[in-house]
């Protein structure tokens, strides 16, 4: 049986998460065969299905069925899939730390600071903002749409905290420091600034956070 995941945390009726898990353990299924597996009217059926498009969980194909009217046949979304279980972080740490047994520490430093490269210079024409200020509204723009739910809020001293409360890599970076020490390095270069962690979610912190302090301040 496949595990639910993170269809339990999401606000769904029961029924419509049934239905995703259908499709996820069998694949496309029409109406009149999710009705049967679940023990409900087809017309319910629908009407859930209906739903979940237009929240585009689902999608569905036209099938002709000998002769007659058409049916359809209905489908999970790539959005649909990420709502199921992911050992993606899991994978990743293991081929960091069979890399850094391999071949030490160093190839493992060398791989960051390649990611970091690429992850800057595809930052660096969208942080160009001719203030700190403006620079830091567009770094935490560009790290909210990669899903660190990042936050900023200048202080009285003119400095300026950085929070991200979630971390999409926490568990390789649990395992290696340096895919920590590399996001320093790259708000430096970004932000024309110097940065100083103040926390640490791979640490055991609640959140990252940073303290951006202008170089000429």
């Amino acid at each position: 049986m496949t595990r639910t995941g993170l269809l339990n945390d999401i606000q769904l009726p029961k029924t419509r998460r049934l239905i995703l898990l259908a499709l996820k353990e069998h694949g496309r299924l029409t109406a009149d065969q999710l009705a049967e597996m679940l023990h409900i009217s087809a017309v319910a059926v629908r009407r859930h299905l209906d739903n979940l498009k237009h929240t585009h969980l689902v999608s569905y194909e036209e099938v002709q069925r000998g002769v007659g009217r058409p049916g359809f046949s209905y489908f999970l979304t790539p959005k649909a899939d990420h709502l199921f279980p992911r050992n993606y972080q899991e994978l990743a740490a293991d081929v960091i730390l069979t890399i850094r047994d391999m071949y030490g520490k160093e190839a493992v430093d060398a791989i960051f600071e390649k990611r970091t490269k690429k992850i800057e210079q595809a930052y660096q024409p969208l942080v160009s903002g001719p203030t700190l200020e403006k620079r830091v509204e567009q770094l935490v723009e560009l790290r909210q749409e990669d899903g660190y739910m990042a936050s900023w809020e200048k202080k009285p001293d003119g400095s300026i905290i950085i929070t991200e409360h979630n971390c999409p890599i926490q568990h390789v970076a649990s395992e290696c420091a340096q895919a920590c020490n590399e996001d320093l390095t790259l708000f430096s270069n970004l932000l024309d600034a110097d940065v100083i962690r103040l926390h640490n979610q791979a640490s055991g912190d609640a959140t990252c956070a940073y303290k951006i302090v202008g170089k000429h301040s």
